[in-house]
């Protein structure tokens, strides 16, 4: 059963909570069941395109990816942006369903722990594998669980820290202990960011992420035009 801690974060775009009677943010379990339902009632045409971006442990405290939310690129203007965390799975699925059924661009971000979650319980999930995912980034992904290939996602960039020569502070160590996922053959890009720091999630999106994605949609706008 997932434990939400980021109540006092911003989780849904505050668009759609005007239209499930709510404010600009969800405050409590009850609410949240409550917007999600109405989610999935609302008429496709009032649903943009998806972003979730999905935190590690103790990023409902920390909002080390939350951080990311206010960085995303201007072009990705008409996206529909959620945050949650690492075991808040069954909500990200719901969401993610709810906008492939739609037809809608999908991109996606996870910090740590976060990141595995998307690949291993989100994307990976019997119910979201046919889903297709634009972009897929992961910040230093962890989890004892190796990856899978995710045929429906068109382009996965992965950053990760090399641990044999990253700092022994206290959170590359937790991270250590998490098992990282390091260089991913399933990527389509691999990157070691610059400052070797698990908790950077930030500088990691700044330093890579951003451009990434800008690469992607201009690469979706010569598609269409082709």
């Amino acid at each position: 059963m997932s434990i939400v801690l980021s109540y006092r974060w911003r989780r849904d775009p505050e668009h759609l909570l005007r239209k499930a009677g709510l404010e600009g943010r969800v405050r409590s379990a009850r609410e949240e069941k409550r917007f999600l339902d109405s989610l999935d009632a609302m008429a496709d045409d009032e649903l943009g395109d998806l972003c979730i971006v999905m935190g590690g442990f103790m990023d409902g405290i920390l909002g080390r990816a939350y951080r990311i939310l206010p960085e995303l690129p201007p072009m990705m203007h008409g996206f529909d942006v959620y945050y949650r965390e690492h075991d808040d799975r069954a909500s990200a699925r719901r969401i993610l369903r709810r906008y492939g059924a739609a037809g809608r661009r999908v991109i996606l971000i996870g910090h740590s722990w976060g990141g595995s979650s998307l690949v291993l319980d989100v994307l990976g999930h019997k119910s979201c594998r046919h889903i297709p995912v634009m972009a897929l980034i992961t910040l230093d992904p962890v989890a004892v669980r190796q990856p899978r290939f995710l045929p429906q996602v068109r382009r996965w960039l992965n950053v990760y820290l090399p641990y044999d020569r990253a700092p022994w502070s206290r959170e590359n160590n937790v991270a250590r202990l998490g098992r990282p996922w390091g260089f991913l053959k399933q990527a389509s890009i691999n990157y070691v960011p610059s400052a070797l720091r698990h908790s950077r999630a930030l500088d990691m999106f700044r330093e890579f992420g951003a451009a990434f994605i800008e690469l992607v949609m201009l690469d979706e706008e010569l598609r269409k035009q082709d």
